[in-house]
């Protein structure tokens, strides 16, 4: 089951003769609300898809978007919030602290064209660059190892931002059991493209994932075939044995993966290293997350899922430094 994106619900808005504004987050420093990249479509009847962090910013964002559909304002506008400076002009109200700018962007049935290519390049995963300016929203050519956004700004009127769309974040669970099963869970509320593999023909907790976009029946001899190189990917092994695991480890560990991760027990971890030590690298063991998952002692699958989850959290986000009071 494929979720809709945020450009699917555009088109459609669009097409059932809706004038429809996007925010973006293009850029944020400290502790504001949206993340850079994160997303939000309105209707000029109210009707949305996404955030862009909630609270009182994206209320008055999402008020002023609705007006300037209704008033003919400029296509494209950048809107500057603080989260820290009362006595400014564009204090947001909130007090998180940082900064956040966003792009407002008016669609109209003349951006149909455009955003059927980038719902096209999501669904056969041939990425492409968007580039927003206050001129004009544009697709080129997306670069090879250069998938993060970027924000360039000199002035309100002269700035650029590009991000890459159709390089989804895509998991390989290795593995369909209950662990598996509670993964999946997760992950599609944190946008992954879920794609599960076992070599069993009949496992009952993978007849019961219906969220995961994929389920595939492969022998493990074959999974170098199955799982693909990308900075966007990332694999869990979690099979039936310790014996599957380590057949897997061998046939992958040597491949380019944004996280690779290996459940199990410390002790399991230790005979497995033993085991594959003449057979991968020291180096693409030592890129291994082993034993796979934060250390919050858990113990049930959800738990350990969710213990994965966080980690992938603080892998892509970096770990938090709290301030002193």
């Amino acid at each position: 089951m494929d979720k809709q994106s945020i450009w699917q619900w555009l088109d459609t808005a669009i097409q059932q003769q809706k004038l429809a504004a996007l925010l973006i987050v293009v850029d944020c420093k400290g502790s504001s609300p949206g993340k850079t990249g994160t997303k939000l479509a309105i209707t000029a009847d109210n009707s949305s898809f996404g955030t862009i962090g909630g609270g009182m910013t994206e209320f008055d964002l999402c008020e002023y978007a609705k007006e300037s559909l209704k008033q003919n304002q400029p296509k494209i506008q950048l809107i500057n919030k603080w989260h820290h400076k009362a006595s400014a002009d564009n204090y947001s109200g909130q007090i998180c602290g940082g900064e956040q700018s966003v792009a407002i962007v008016l669609l109209n049935k003349n951006d149909q064209p455009l955003l059927q290519k980038i719902i096209q390049a999501e669904e056969t995963e041939q990425p492409i660059t968007l580039e927003i300016s206050p001129q004009e929203l544009v697709l080129s050519s997306f670069i090879k190892n250069n998938t993060n956004s970027s924000f360039n700004f000199q002035q309100q009127s002269e700035w650029l931002y590009r991000c890459v769309i159709g390089l989804e974040k895509t998991a390989y669970i290795i593995g369909g059991g209950h662990v598996s099963l509670a993964l999946t869970q997760l992950l599609v509320l944190l946008n992954f493209k879920v794609i599960i593999i076992d070599q069993r023909s009949v496992v009952k907790t993978m007849q019961n994932n219906t969220l995961a976009n994929k389920k595939l029946v492969s022998p493990y001899s074959e999974i170098a075939n199955k799982v693909i190189d990308g900075d966007q990917h990332y694999v869990f092994i979690m099979t039936h044995s310790h014996e599957t695991d380590q057949q897997v480890i061998e046939l992958l560990a040597e491949k380019q993966f944004k996280y690779f991760g290996v459940l199990g027990s410390h002790r399991k971890i230790s005979i497995l290293r033993k085991n594959v030590k003449h057979k991968i690298s020291e180096k693409a063991w030592q890129s291994i997350h082993a034993p796979i998952g934060l250390p919050i002692n858990s113990h049930s699958p959800m738990e350990i899922a969710i213990s994965i989850a966080a980690e992938l959290v603080q892998l892509n986000n970096g770990p938090k430094i709290r301030p002193s009071l």
